[in-house]
């Protein structure tokens, strides 16, 4: 669409945040299309204020959950409009947006795009009532025939009769869907599910904070959240695991406590798109669980 219209595009061989601010205030760069970490490193980086981002009036977030929190203090930061939205390769890029006109600042990914359908299932593959969490599937002429020379991803993922399962949780009400996490992510507490997304949503609005990751940690067979964290340099050395825990004591319910401790680290991995790098950090997990092996949580539920 933007060749067609002629509209300038700039496309990083690499993700360099200090590059990708300069290209912005040079290029005057009018709109971004970035994913979650990103929109992190403009609330917290404090190279952000040394740089002119005004022409920016609008960003498209998506590729994983951006809470409402951080979406409007962004908005507010830059005085621009942010939308979210969900896809994937599967579907040609994208299948809910936030319609054209409208301004959304509760988190929500938006409305289903035209000639699209789709159905919340849970795991016994009934559909959730409306507000409850379920597993999207999604079906459309936009939707991927099958996988090149691969038959058991096509068979894993695509229905006969063409659903795509998604492997994304997430949640509609009126109409509007909001992703909670990708299902495989889930961190589950006895019979409860725990999203990594939300923990580190919640984790990243402590000021100290300058990134999070969250992850399940099994200890004594019980899985339990577990937080990985950078601090900004100013508080190095002066916040506590202690006063996280506090934090978060008044934040989220019991089950969401992280009772599978906290880990201070220089930097949270990510990828060249600035996805966190789950599959590290799930490593991560496993090494200190090994280490914390018999260690009793703490918490009773």
């Amino acid at each position: 669409m933007a060749q067609k219209l002629q509209v300038p595009c700039y496309i990083m061989k690499q993700f360099q945040y200090e590059e990708f601010l300069r290209t912005i205030q040079e290029q005057k760069v009018t709109h971004l299309q970035i994913a979650p970490p990103i929109m992190v490193m403009l609330s917290k980086r404090p190279e952000t204020a040394n740089y002119n981002l005004s022409s920016v009036t609008d960003i498209l977030c998506g590729a994983a959950p951006l809470s409402k929190e951080l979406q409007t203090e962004i908005s507010k930061k830059l005085n621009c409009e942010i939308v979210q939205g969900w896809g994937m390769t599967e579907v040609t890029c994208g299948a809910i947006h936030v319609p054209g006109g409208s301004i959304d600042d509760s988190g929500s990914v938006g409305q289903l795009d035209p000639n699209c359908e789709c159905m919340l299932l849970d795991d016994d593959g009934k559909e959730v009532a409306d507000g409850q969490p379920g597993e999207l599937y999604v079906r459309g002429p936009n939707i991927c025939l099958r996988y090149w020379r691969n038959p058991e991803a096509t068979k894993e993922t695509l229905s006969p009769d063409g659903w795509l399962r998604s492997g994304d949780v997430a949640v509609c009400k009126n109409g509007w869907f909001w992703i909670v996490d990708r299902k495989k992510e889930l961190i589950k507490v006895n019979a409860l599910q725990v999203a990594p997304a939300e923990l580190e949503a919640v984790l990243l609005e402590f000021d100290p904070v300058a990134d999070a990751a969250a992850v399940g940690i099994t200890l004594d067979g019980q899985e339990w959240p577990r937080a990985y964290i950078t601090l900004k340099d100013e508080h190095k050395g002066k916040v506590t695991e202690s006063d996280i825990q506090m934090y978060m004591k008044e934040k989220v319910a019991k089950h969401k406590q992280l009772v599978g401790g906290i880990q201070f680290v220089d930097e949270v991995p990510k990828l060249q798109s600035g996805k966190i790098k789950r599959a590290l950090i799930k490593e991560w997990a496993k090494r200190d669980a090994q280490i914390l092996n018999g260690a009793k949580p703490k918490a009773k539920l």
